[in-house]
């Protein structure tokens, strides 16, 4: 299981070109259609904590030992990782758009990509007694994005956002969600349901986000409905 990475610190991303809270995402003009959206693991920040007693108490028996805390810990973290890049994935793909988990390091200049990198912080809605985190009634986690064109000529930066997990019951496919999950972390088993509706409500939110910018850069055309033939009104006489 790969580790995640821990940041150190609560700065906000440098990100180069537009940046914007709001749904209307625009960057550098004539920004080429990428093959394909690529999503990195998140960096998690320090202040955010992750809990699933649920799922560490499966992975134990499954694994027949009593797992570390620090083992616990970090198997929890790229578990929700996971889960939450799926979601997005997910997201994406119905949209319209290749998308898939990966790394920067996996994609050659060739490939015209869009990276998608993020880090988990906390935000406003932070239960003040927990802080901020996913699971054990924790919450006010945000995603800090940044989106980056990987292509010919090299990578360029071109916006980036926050987003906070949608409000409400999100409806993803669970079976697709299932099926972008990297091999190992399906394994693993499934997170708790309050941990895994949690994940899926912010992965969909970013997801959302990645195609509101893909509109906006017309890489996506919607199919527009039909037009009815026009009806000739009969003249009188007639």
């Amino acid at each position: 299981m790969r580790a995640i990475a821990i940041c150190l610190s609560l700065a906000a991303l440098a990100l180069a070109g537009c940046q914007t809270d709001g749904l209307n995402l625009t960057s550098t003009n004539g920004t080429p259609k990428p093959k394909t959206v690529v999503v990195t693991d998140f960096v998690y920040s320090p202040d955010v904590t992750v809990i699933d007693r649920g799922y560490t108490v499966r992975l134990s028996r499954k694994e027949k030992n009593d797992l570390p805390f620090h083992i616990r810990k970090e198997r929890t973290l790229a578990r929700v990782n996971d889960e939450i890049v799926a979601a997005m994935v997910v997201t994406v793909r119905a949209a319209g758009l290749e998308a898939a988990p990966g790394s920067v390091e996996g994609v050659s200049l060739k490939d015209n990509a869009l990276i998608v990198s993020g880090r988990l912080v906390p935000g406003e809605g932070a239960d003040k007694g927990k802080g901020a985190g996913i699971g054990d009634g924790r919450r006010g986690v945000v995603a800090e994005m940044s989106m980056e064109e990987l292509g010919t000529f090299g990578k360029k930066k071109l916006t980036g956002f926050t987003a906070q997990p949608a409000s409400g019951k999100v409806k993803v496919d669970l079976a697709a969600v299932a099926a972008a999950l990297p091999p190992d972390s399906a394994a693993a088993g499934r997170l708790s349901p309050d941990v895994e509706a949690q994940t899926h409500a912010l992965g969909r939110a970013i997801g959302d986000r990645i195609v509101a910018y893909a509109r906006a850069q017309g890489w996506l055309r919607d199919a527009a409905p039909a037009a009815e033939p026009e009806k000739k009104e009969k003249k009188a006489g007639v």
